[in-house]
């Protein structure tokens, strides 16, 4: 079982300049209008895909109770040539959901559990950083230290953790910083003061939140240049003109590891610091105010 996990690590973690990848069907489901006739359909394909996995388009269309020109239109919709790209996606989609936190918790306990997290861990580390490419890391370095745009850091709900890290110590470098985070609503109102080039990163895990997919997506189109790190394929976010590093998240336990994301944004920060000149003196500064404001407490324990 061990030797599966840490072969897991290896799956799909790559970097890629301005490469668009395939498209989950929970993300073209999110992006589209849809008559009340196809949401039938696309409400059984989200709520039951192994209906249309392993069905035809009759027994698709007995299942929502419409036609079957409804079930190959809806295919149509969500930009597949037919009913058989249509099932393909759907058994991708539930092949995901066959590796979610639900079933992964339900897993039988692993021997050795500090071996197995110590094992698991380093084939993280090792595949997300011997899998970057350096012409496509020197490039998101340079877009992250160009104050001439803003940088917008968008996690999803798993990572909001590592993004809140990482956007606090690209702030300390830089000014132009701003963590998205609360409700869809309240980022969607924050990213209006966003302009054509500002470098919008995007944090998030397998099994993206549509309301990350909604707002990445409105904000590329209004010209943000996408960052997007990524854990697994297929990624649902846009990366068109900007670029995707992956991480590897495989985990002995129920939920997936951030323990290459945390690696691939430092990576990252410490990128950034080395490239600007200005940065050493902009810290100093940041730690003459710390100090002189008593924020820290510099005595040893005991005393």
């Amino acid at each position: 079982m061990r030797n599966d996990r840490r072969a897991a690590a290896t799956r799909s973690t790559r970097s890629t300049a301005s490469a668009r990848p395939p498209e989950s069907l929970s993300a073209r489901l999110a992006m589209v209008s849809l008559s009340p006739g196809l949401r039938r359909v696309a409400a059984l394909l989200l709520a039951e895909p192994e209906t249309i996995s392993f069905g035809t388009v009759a027994s698709v269309a007995q299942a929502a109770s419409t036609s079957g020109p409804t079930v190959v239109r809806l295919a149509h919709a969500l930009g597949y040539a037919g009913f058989g790209e249509l099932r393909d996606a759907a058994r991708a989609e539930l092949s995901m959901r066959l590796n979610t936190d639900a079933v992964r918790i339900r897993a039988e306990p692993v021997a050795e559990p500090l071996a197995a997290l110590l094992a698991i861990e380093q084939a993280n580390l090792h595949h997300t950083l011997s899998a970057l490419d350096q012409a496509t890391v020197t490039r998101a370095v340079r877009s992250l230290a160009d104050e001439a745009h803003a940088v917008w850091v968008l996690p999803s709900t798993q990572t909001a953790g590592v993004a809140a890290r990482f956007a606090d110590q690209l702030l300390i470098l830089r000014d132009g910083v701003t963590l998205l985070d609360g409700s869809e609503l309240r980022v969607t109102s924050r990213l209006q003061a966003l302009r054509r080039g500002d470098v919008l990163v995007s944090l998030d895990v397998p099994r993206h939140e549509l309301a990350t997919i909604r707002v990445q997506r409105e904000a590329v189109g209004r010209g943000a240049v996408p960052l997007v790190l990524a854990g697994g394929m297929p990624v649902a976010l846009r990366t068109d003109g900007g670029l995707l590093l992956q991480f590897a998240c495989a985990t002995i336990g129920p939920f997936e590891s951030l323990i290459g994301l945390t690696a691939l944004a430092t990576l990252l920060v410490n990128g950034v610091a080395a490239s600007r000149p200005a940065a050493a003196e902009r810290v100093r500064e940041l730690e003459c105010a710390w100090t002189t404001a008593g924020l820290f407490d510099a005595k040893p324990l005991g005393d």
